[in-house]
């Protein structure tokens, strides 16, 4: 008599995504923020300044982003206007543990920061359309009927990442006055663990600073000040996440005192760095 040996796999309970479909008029567009999931927002409407990490750019209707955890992003801005999109969110515990654990070929999206814009082709906008409308029929979203469907689509796209080259920046919509906030954002990025103000920043630029402080504004939607905070919240989750101590964080990104970071940090996250940190660590 042959012997089997039975084995078992651990799969997460909770459901690997979350699929909507929004065609609304905004009163309040929500501001700039980030996400613990990866996120596919799929607009069928023009987007004339999209925020995403460290860039500023215009999005067509029609284009699929692929937005890493962390990143920090504002797609529409503008109350009263109509904005149509899917968003297609995906849990990336239920990635880690399933799926993409020791996959390189999808660490696009979680190890890139910049996002990836896909641009569908028409029979591809149709099919992506059917595919997240299918994704969003399923009640229960841990069914395996549901689980097919979300790696269906996640092929999909991955299919149509595989015609770009992940290695080589984007040829990106910008136009000369984005450009220029872009280079304020790098700028800002390469300080992050400096207390660095508007007028050192005009001085780098050659600019007036309520000058700067306005271009600024007028492409983001948000001042320079709220723009850091959020970009140092956001480097902050990302480095509890991965096992850095509180005081280690305070630390690196240049907080005086803890009161400050804590003060910083739950305004933005709803909850302590240490919460935060005991919550979602990698194991």
């Amino acid at each position: 008599m042959q012997n089997y040996e039975i084995t078992t796999s651990m799969f997460p309970v909770a459901p690997p995504y979350d699929m909507v479909y929004k065609n609304e008029v905004t009163d309040q567009p929500v501001g700039p923020h980030s996400h613990n999931a990866v996120e596919f927002y799929y607009t069928l409407t023009d987007l004339p300044d999209v925020l995403l990490n460290d860039k500023v750019l215009e999005v067509k209707a029609g284009t699929l982003l692929v937005i890493p955890t962390f990143c920090i992003h504002q797609l529409y801005h503008e109350a009263g206007k109509l904005y149509e999109r899917y968003i297609f969110s995906i849990n990336t515990q239920w990635l880690d543990t399933v799926f993409c654990e020791g996959a390189p070929e999808f660490s696009y999206l979680k190890d890139t920061p910049m996002p990836i814009l896909l641009y569908p082709d028409k029979k591809g906008k149709q099919e992506l359309k059917e595919k997240f409308e299918k994704l969003m029929s399923y009640e229960d979203r841990t069914s395996i009927a549901a689980i097919t469907a979300f790696l269906d689509t996640l092929s999909f796209i991955h299919g149509m990442t595989k015609k770009l080259n992940l290695k080589k920046k984007q040829n990106l919509p910008i136009s000369p006055s984005q450009k220029k906030v872009n280079d304020i954002i790098a700028f800002l990025q390469d300080h992050l663990s400096e207390n660095i103000n508007i007028p050192e920043i005009s001085a780098h630029f050659y600019l007036n600073p309520d000058y700067l402080a306005r271009l600024f504004k007028s492409h983001m939607h948000i001042s320079i000040g709220r723009y850091i905070s959020l970009q140092k919240i956001s480097a902050a989750e990302g480095m509890l996440r991965n096992g850095s101590t509180v005081s280690e964080v305070q630390e690196a990104l240049g907080y005086s005192s803890y009161a400050y970071f804590f003060k910083n940090f739950q305004k933005i996250t709803g909850m302590s760095p240490s919460k935060y940190r005991s919550q979602y660590t990698i194991k």
